[in-house]
């Protein structure tokens, strides 16, 4: 079971039996050290999940198996897989099974299956007096229910004095009045708050963290260099107009008129400052005028075409400064107070005696990648001697380096097993990076780690890139084919710095049932109603699976991309009569019904309620559209 390669590593695809491989890794481990040491060996393997629900899974997974195995059972071939792996005799399998599974069972707090974050915690427990922290203190999950209260005491602090803050925020309010918005700066600084416990930003706030405490220095600037531009923009408008009339040059002379109307109607605000797809698709191909122009009338063109082009260039250089002058000073107030809200933000978390789960990892790094593995298990309380790492794509560039100075110290005498996909890649937003997945063994941004050579030593002599058939035994064959297909289309139009998350992107589907069915359908925004052109459609195909594909109606699912659009489609889908559930749905206040007595009762107390009778009319229009 234990190779001279330890560090090994599975990019395996969806549907490919990632959950059964890590399972099957586990219990192997398990057997080989309770039949070599004791029937609690299964205490020194840690295995990694990203979610609680992953990682309840893989327990039960792990006891349904173990139960088949002392049993003597062979179902899904995880006999065969066991005998293979350990090199184990029958009977030693049924018989160290039926111990290790009496043993888990009586102990289950033993078995070590978390997420990530669950083990981070236990380590920031234990380190909690090298951290600043009480060893009471509260986690809080969401971020907003600190920030919301920290910018709301930040605001309260404003006066009309003139120090740094108040004039920062006043400046700011001022700023966005200009812009045409509301005065209110609370959303802004929230959404921007919400940045400070990014993994990514974290190194560049602690490094210049001095250096922001007021750039209201360079605001000025930006905001004349914001004025100039407009005036710039404005000098061209004028210019070109005059350009246009001493010449001689109308609507008429430019294909569909578009160049004209831009420079002469489009250059008043920023915006209509951008011109048009096709506009610049046109010059990009230089198309200028209609081929229905006369031979003088093109050479007219001609001849003044280079100035057209500087007309242009001009704007959108000036554009291009624009926006990125327009970006800087949006976020440029709320960065003049950084400090001021680290500083009310570390006050709150002291005062509340709570810490919150995104800050984790950066706390522990410097505790974990400067200490020994041997004082770090000695503080903990247990030793690992294996680690299982599930959806490793998934895993922060933090994560991963908090966990190598363990993994790395197991290497000689445990074994350390990782899969995960490039593919499935989703949580960039949490830190992950999939390049660090797909340059192992190599640690990726690994230069700052104090013992960055001795670990990447122990990877390199211990890596094992595991050759699996990348079966899919999840979905049917029709579904396999398109993604193989899909994919690689996919490789060869995306930079090759991606390629390799692609390069063995075909599954074999050996074992897949015949069958399944992918449609894909694109819509435009025209009409301005495409999203009931999508509704009408998503009804269409539930309505044809459901009669003509003989699928039930709980065989479907709907994915939206935010609750607004669940709240749509599900109000949608239910007035065509289609039965669906979803969280949104659930909510009594979602319902037609429920809201409509709501403005009813309103309108008795109220008989001035204009808002509850507008509902209320355009309610029974929907119901009874064909009565007078």
């Amino acid at each position: 079971m234990i190779h001279s390669r330890n560090f090994k590593v599975s990019r395996s695809s969806a549907g490919s039996g990632k959950t059964y491989t890590l399972c099957l890794n586990f219990i192997s481990i398990s057997l080989l050290g309770s039949y070599k040491y004791s029937s609690d060996y299964y205490r020194n393997i840690l295995a990694i999940t990203f979610t609680n629900k992953a990682a309840t899974e893989m327990k039960e997974r792990i006891l349904e198996y173990l139960k088949l195995l002392s049993n003597g059972k062979n179902n899904n071939n995880i006999f065969d897989w066991v005998l293979s792996e350990t090199k184990m005799k029958h009977n030693d399998i049924v018989y160290h099974s039926r111990k290790v599974y009496s043993s888990i069972i009586h102990n289950y707090t033993d078995l070590r299956i978390s997420t990530i974050d669950k083990f981070n915690y236990n380590i920031i427990r234990t380190f909690s007096s090298e951290l600043g922290l009480s060893r009471d203190f509260e986690l809080e999950l969401d971020n907003n229910n600190i920030i919301r209260p920290v910018i709301s005491n930040l605001l309260d602090k404003v006066s009309s004095s003139e120090d740094v803050i108040s004039k920062s925020l006043v400046n700011f309010s001022l700023q966005k009045i200009d812009d045409g918005k509301s005065y209110n700066i609370q959303t802004d600084l929230e959404e921007f708050s919400v940045k400070l416990f990014d993994e990514q930003a974290i190194p560049f706030i602690m490094s210049h963290q001095e250096n922001l405490s007021c750039p209201l220095s360079i605001t000025n600037d930006l905001l004349e260099r914001k004025e100039n531009i407009i005036d710039g923009i404005k000098r061209i408008s004028i210019e070109s107009s005059d350009y246009f009339e001493r010449f001689g040059f109308t609507k008429k002379h430019f294909l569909r008129g578009s160049f004209f109307n831009h420079f002469t109607k489009n250059l008043d605000g920023p915006k209509t400052w951008n011109p048009s797809e096709s506009l610049i698709e046109n010059i990009k191909n230089d198309l200028w005028y209609s081929k229905s122009q006369t031979l003088q009338e093109k050479q007219l063109f001609e001849d003044h075409k280079p100035q057209f082009l500087n007309f242009f260039n001009q704007l959108m250089d000036l554009i291009i400064d624009y926006n990125t002058v327009h970006a800087l000073t949006k976020n440029v107030y709320a960065i003049s107070v950084l400090n001021y809200i680290i500083s009310e933000l570390n006050n709150f978390k002291k005062e509340k005696n709570i810490e919150q789960i995104s800050v984790f990892n950066k706390k522990i790094h410097e505790v974990i990648v400067s200490q020994p593995s041997n004082f770090i298990y000695e503080r903990l309380g247990s030793r690992f001697h294996h680690f299982l790492i599930d959806e490793f794509q998934d895993t922060s560039l933090l994560q991963w380096q908090n966990l190598l100075p363990l993994i790395t110290d197991s290497l000689d005498f445990g074994t350390c097993f990782i899969v995960g996909d490039g593919k499935q890649s989703i949580y960039r937003w949490r830190g992950s990076q999939v390049e660090q997945f797909l340059q192992l063994p190599k640690i990726f941004s690994g230069d700052k780690l104090p013992e960055t050579s001795h670990w990447q030593r122990k990877l390199d002599q211990h890596y094992l890139l595991d050759e699996n058939k990348n079966q899919n035994y999840r979905s049917n064959k029709n579904i396999i084919n398109f993604n193989n297909d899909f994919f690689t289309k996919l490789r060869d139009i995306l930079p090759e710095t991606l390629n390799p998350i692609y390069e063995d992107c075909i599954q074999n589907a050996d074992f897949s049932k015949d069958g399944g069915y992918v449609h894909i359908e694109l819509f435009d925004d025209n009409l301005h109603n495409y999203r009931d052109n999508i509704v009408d459609k998503i009804a269409l195909e539930i309505k044809y699976l459901v009669s003509k594909s003989q699928y039930n109606y709980n065989d479907i699912a709907i994915l939206c991309n935010s609750k607004k659009s669940v709240s749509f489609i599900s109000h949608r889908l239910s007035s065509m009569g289609i039965p669906l559930l979803s969280n949104e749905g659930l909510l009594i206040n979602s319902s037609i019904k429920v809201k409509s007595l709501i403005y009813f009762v309103r309108c008795l107390l109220d008989e001035k309620d204009l808002i509850s009778k507008t509902f209320l009319i355009k309610d029974l229009y929907e119901r009874f559209p064909n009565s007078k």
